[in-house]
């Protein structure tokens, strides 16, 4: 899909798509806010039937379970950010399940950036936690100027992080939309609606992971004041 106001060359597919799902976020936000303002007492009862918006909560609750559940207490300040990269990616991922469009996450360059917006937010997080000197500490893992060596390692380990987390997310990506556009054109007449679910599977668990991954980042950052906290 490409947008009027951006080149149409391959180099901007995924930025056409990137703000496509921005816009679609944007609109959803203002539509779904319209909707339940002034209702949160009758939404708090989930409906017996099943409907989109149930559905919807049991994603994000879902999420909000497995923040908590990484983060503690904590969790709550920190699923906004993480509930934002999980529903952006989760767009992402499913736009390529539409006829004659790209997925923004299958491109090297917007993972990237996702995973540089995770890694930039847990660094920052965890110098809020420790201070500068208190968070530079931290990969010494306690060890004084022994751990100097470790602290390299650490330090080498925290610079790969968001390549390994949007290498992760584009290749995971490629690979489903390439196996479901093989199998779809040899089983077109007789598998599309199976495929196109296993997709829609695939993409959701791929955000999942995104986001568990990130919060596991978050923790780790933050972990030594959880501790002081709980002595």
């Amino acid at each position: 899909m490409n947008l009027p106001f951006l080149p149409h060359d391959e180099a901007w597919v995924h930025v056409n798509g990137a703000i496509l799902v921005f816009l679609t976020i944007l609109l959803v936000s203002i539509i779904a806010r319209r909707r339940i303002s002034g209702k949160q007492n009758e939404l708090l009862i989930p409906s017996k039937k099943l409907s989109l918006v149930g559905m919807v909560d049991i994603l994000v609750d879902s999420l909000h379970s497995m923040v908590v559940g990484t983060l503690g207490h904590h969790g709550e300040k920190h699923f906004p950010f993480i509930a934002s990269l999980f529903i952006f990616v989760l767009l992402s991922n499913l736009m390529g399940l539409l006829p004659l469009s790209e997925s923004p996450s299958a491109n090297l360059n917007t993972t990237l950036a996702l995973g540089a917006a995770a890694f930039l937010y847990y660094n920052v997080q965890g110098i809020l936690e420790h201070g500068p000197v208190g968070y530079a500490k931290h990969f010494l893992m306690g060890l004084g100027i022994m751990g100097v060596p470790i602290a390299l390692f650490e330090i080498l380990s925290h610079v790969l992080r968001p390549f390994t987390l949007g290498l992760r997310l584009m290749l995971n990506l490629k690979i489903d939309h390439l196996l479901a556009g093989s199998f779809g054109q040899l089983c077109q007449w007789v598998l599309p609606v199976p495929l196109l679910l296993f997709g829609v599977v695939v993409c959701t668990i791929q955000a999942f992971l995104f986001a568990t991954l990130t919060s596991v980042y978050i923790q780790m950052a933050t972990e030594h004041e959880e501790h002081g906290e709980q002595h």
